[in-house]
């Protein structure tokens, strides 16, 4: 076994291990952003978030870490789409934010006339 073998080996080993990490948080990201959202009495919509930033975070109590932000769509009452943004430092829950949106129990008013032909 050559020496160049074992590079391409703990190669692949480590990306194999960074894709792995990656998942968990996504997965990690959408249970916290659900809960967020389902405590808001709001509706979490497409049951994902997408991962839009990385960063470095060296805010305490954190540490030195990499900041990780997702995007998510959430509906106050079935009708239209919010964004949210859900930030992780390292494995933690650092920062969740909410688009601007109507209260559930409140109506938009219409944007056109109604009127019945």
């Amino acid at each position: 076994m050559s020496i160049s073998f074992l590079f391409w080996l703990l190669g692949v080993a480590a990306l194999l291990v960074a894709w792995i990490h990656h998942t968990d948080l996504s997965r990690r990201a959408v249970t916290l952003a659900r809960q967020h959202v389902q405590q808001q009495g709001l509706q979490f919509l497409d049951q994902s978030a997408v991962l839009c930033r990385i960063g470095i975070s060296t805010r305490q109590p954190f540490g030195i870490c990499l900041k990780r932000t997702y995007r998510f769509e959430f509906s106050a009452r079935g009708d239209r789409r919010y964004n949210g943004w859900l930030t992780l430092a390292g494995h933690r829950l650092a920062q969740v934010e909410l688009e601007p949106f109507p209260e559930p129990s409140q109506s938009e008013p219409l944007s056109h006339d109604p009127t019945i032909h």
